[in-house]
Formats: C-alpha cells, structure tokens, sequence
C-alpha cells in the first residue's frame, strides 16, 4: 500500500455516463395527471423538512414539482455529479436526487463507524426500492423476512457446506463449459458474457437446487431473465407516486411478465420440495434416517424450523443474489485476462501445482493466492456499483462527526476508496499481483477476495456484507480453474483496449456486448476432469 499522504480521489472508472437501459415504458393515464400534480405539490412543500441540512447536489428547478427532470438527468449524469459532490462537499455528507428518490451520501470514511448499526436496515431499504410486497417483486422480500432466512442459511450451512460442494460444482462447471465452448482447438468469437451467465445458472442451481433441476432449461430461463427484468419494472414503476404503484402494476407489461415467472417458478420447485418432505416423512415413519442433501433446499428446510415459507420465491431471492453479481466479475476477471497472456500462463502454473497436490478442497482454493488476487483486483478497478452499503434509517443516527442522519432517509457509501491513490498505489492501473503481495503482511487480513472494508466494497461491509460472498468467491475461482486449464483466451487484436464498462445510475456493469477469442488447450499435463 502507498505511504503517500490521501488524496482527494479522482474516480477515474466512473467517467462519463450513458443510459444502459431504458427504464421501461410508461404508462399513460391522463386522467390521474392533474391529482398527481396536486398531491406532488404537497410533497414538494414538505420534502427535506428533516433533511434540510443536509445539501442536496441536484436540486429540482423552476416548475418540476415531481423531481422527475432531476431524476432523469441522474441516471445519465451519475459518476459526473458523484465527482462533484466529492470535490464540493469534501467529505461530509450530501445528498442526491436519483430515479428513486433522495439519498443521502455517506462519506466512505465513515464505513466502519455504521457497519453495524442497527437504525440502518438495508432490508427496508431493498423492500421499499423494489417494491417487494407488490405481486412478482416478492423475491425482493426473500431477504427481508424477520427470521432472515436466507441470511441465516448461507452463513450457517452453505459457508459450512463448502467443501462438501466443492467437486460437484467443478462437476457442473465440467458440464456447462464444454456444452458452451466445446473442444474444437480452433479459434472461435463469442459474445462473453451471456455465455458466462448460462455457465453460472447451471453451477449455482446445482448447489441450490442439486442435479435433479440444475438442468432444467425453464429454470435456468427464468434464474438469468427474472433479475434483469425485475430491475427494470421497478425502475420504472418508480416513475409513479407510492400510492399510485399499487394500481399500475397490475397493468404494467413489466410487472406482468414477472408474476409470470413467478407462477412457472412455482411449477417447477413446489414438486421438488413436496417430494423432499414425503420422503423425510416415510423416513421418519420406518425409523430410518432420511437421506441428507448437500443442497439449499436442504438447508432452508433445516433453518426454517418448521415456520413456513415460500420456496420458490426463495429460491428466485437466492438466484437473484447470486448469479449476475458472480456473473458480472467473472466477466470482467476473463476480460482481463485475455490481454495478459503471460499471466493466464502464470495462472496455469498455480492451478495445476495446487490442484495436483490437494484436489479439489476448500483449502485448494484458499492456497490459490495468485487467482485470489487477480478476481479481487479485477473487482476493485470495476465493481458493479458506485455505491454500497444501501440502508434505509429506522431511526435517528448520530454519526462520530456530530451529523445526524434522519429517520426515514436511505443512504449509501460511496466506492471511491477503490480508486484512491492515498491507499492503493497506481489505484488506476490494473496490478494482478497487488493483494498477492499483501499477503503475510500487517494487511493481510485485508487482501483476500472476501475480505471487505470502507477501500473494498464490493461485497458490502459490517453485518450485511453479502453473507454468500465465500461461496461466491469459491464458485469464481472453480470456473476459472476450469476455463483457464482447458481454453486459450484472446482478445480481437492487440489495440483492443481494456473493458470499460457500461453505466446508468449507480450501476458499472460489465459490457455485455464484449466479445472474446476461445479454443480448446491439448489436454496435457492437468487433466482438471478426473480429480
């Protein structure tokens, strides 16, 4: 790390910003226009009573009573007007008006002072955004149960489990790579990313799901397509008032087509977990033990403790954590590599020697410490967001600084940290050998790919880090073994420049129009398959 005295952070990686999608098509209803405009007025009048001290960088103008121009411009404008705040308000908390209304900017320094705090709930905060008690949003309340469910599931079991899910998930990534890329030893174009994202739906469904339905084709449609489809219908129901949101979904093309997958998703898990339960009854009835599955429908069944729950909408809250976030790095990770020959070579030398010594274990992958650094530097230059630690305020919070975060405000931390000089020397270059060398050092404990902090956001910090992230980061390196073991990566030509990513809001997704060169390797030496 740098011993050169923090700078203001320049946040190279944000840039200039452009729509990725367009928030979705509005609805017309002339005839609620004029009572939207009253009932806008009086918010308008109130809006910022609690909040007034704190400043709002993009304050709504002249006659734009519904904030809607301001809210606009942001999706367009983020990194731009994220800088700005940086520079104008010099670490001390601001606001921002965005598509889904004010949030206060939390400076990155404070992270760790409000990591656990327990008026800063990030369930709310994902409930309200995405409308989780309106029909076919209901995955986004799969993390927001009292119980936690989910939370409690993966931290206790599957975080215990790895080991155990270790070689089926390299038995499916087996699978899935050689149904995408196949064996021919010439070179063949591909368009990277969907093909990434249909190899992690297979792996992650066998260890939610098990064999039985990790390929079944409608599951895996409905785990890629419902994610981004849900992002985008409540984005734009978003565009209408609270009160109004409760009407319009039920007409909304959007919101339509996810209660849809809602009720297919139904149709193909309730039969799976009904089966599961008879057998354990059978079981139980004979005296015998019933079988154990390494599984999350085995695990969920455990942690529920006989308390009742949706396991479908569960399982679509699972998939949504998981697989387009896990999709996304392991995107930008290849990406990556295929510029850097050389260190896919170096990359080869590791997998090999520690695989061959080890197998596949848990402990494999930790020892792996090159792949470890790479997947995390690659995150670090590019996570799949500017902001982290979204919450929403229960109560009042007295921040060490004497600000007052209000009751009822959302807020989020800035990951401007990752692109600051003062901690990460050259912290706009990609160094795959960076968190390598942290290693055995007094900053050690922060240079593994799961470790989090206010300068290493991308799986959240405090008590609502990503409670999957070590499954994540396990499930990363065992498609990479396996793609870097038996493919050769290359970009189109040597001037194609370095990914940059695709922006809208505070969203950096990986450029899913990135195409990338692949063959099959002779199999010589590793024969990664039959360990």
């Amino acid at each position: 790390m740098s011993s050169a005295a923090a700078a203001q952070p320049t946040i190279s990686a944000w840039g200039e910003t452009f729509p990725l999608v367009d928030p979705g098509a509005k609805l017309a209803i002339p005839t609620c226009i004029a009572l939207i405009l009253g009932v806008a007025t009086f918010i308008r009048a109130i809006r910022g009573i609690k909040t007034s001290k704190i400043p709002l960088l993009n304050p709504p103008k002249g006659f734009d009573l519904t904030n809607w121009d301001a809210r606009k411009n942001f999706g367009r404008r983020s990194g731009e007007l994220m800088q700005e705040g940086l520079t104008k308000y010099k670490g001390q908390m601001f606001k921002v008006m965005t598509e889904s209304g004010e949030i206060t900017i939390v400076p990155s320094a404070l992270a760790n002072d409000i990591r656990n705090e327990p008026n800063l709930s990030f369930m709310k905060a994902i409930a309200e955004d995405f409308h989780s008690h309106l029909p076919g949003f209901e995955a986004f309340g799969g993390g927001t149960r009292s119980d936690a469910l989910i939370q409690t599931m993966a931290r206790k079991q599957l975080t215990k489990s790895l080991n155990k899910v270790t070689e089926p998930l390299s038995e499916e990534t087996n699978f899935a790579t050689g149904l995408h890329f196949g064996k021919s030893p010439e070179w063949k174009a591909f368009t990277i990313y969907p093909e990434i994202l249909d190899i992690v739906a297979r792996i992650s469904s066998r260890v939610f799901l098990g064999p039985a339905v990790c390929r079944n084709q409608d599951w895996l449609d409905i785990t890629k397509s419902y994610t981004l489809e849900a992002f985008s219908a409540a984005t734009s129901l978003r565009e209408y008032p609270n009160w109004l949101r409760n009407l319009v979904h039920w007409f909304h093309p959007g919101c339509t087509a996810l209660r849809v997958k809602g009720a297919k998703a139904k149709e193909i898990i309730t039969p799976v977990i009904e089966e599961r339960r008879k057998a354990r009854e059978e079981s139980a009835a004979r005296g015998e033990p019933p079988t154990f599955y390494n599984d999350a429908i085995e695990w969920l069944e455990e942690e529920s403790k006989g308390v009742s729950y949706d396991a479908a909408v569960t399982q679509l809250s699972l998939s949504m954590a998981a697989i387009h976030t896990t999709s996304d790095l392991l995107t930008e990770t290849l990406l990556r590599l295929a510029r850097r020959p050389g260190l896919v070579e170096e990359l080869r030398k590791e997998i090999t020697d520690v695989l061959q010594a080890e197998g596949w274990k848990k402990t494999s992958l930790y020892n792996m410490k090159l792949l470890d650094s790479v997947i995390k530097e690659s995150q670090r230059l590019r996570p799949i967001s500017m902001v982290s630690m979204t919450r929403k305020a229960v109560g009042d919070v007295k921040l060490p600084n004497g600000n007052i975060i209000p009751k009822g405000a959302r807020t989020a931390i800035l990951t401007d940290k990752h692109w600051d000089s003062g901690i990460y020397a050259n912290a706009d270059e990609f160094d795959p050998y960076r968190f390598q060398r942290q290693r055995g050092t007094e900053t050690d404990n922060t240079a593994h790919l799961v470790s989090t902090g206010p300068a290493s956001l991308g799986f959240g910090h405090g008590q609502h880090a990503c409670p999957g992230r070590f499954f994540a980061a396990n499930e990363i390196k065992v498609a990479l073994c396996h793609l870097i073991v038996k493919y050769d990566w290359k970009v189109a030509d040597d001037a194609t420049p370095e990914p940059e990513p695709l922006r809208y809001s505070f969203s950096l997704q990986v450029d899913p129009s990135a195409q990338l060169y692949v063959r099959r390797r002779p199999t010589a030496g590793l024969d990664i398959d039959s360990i």
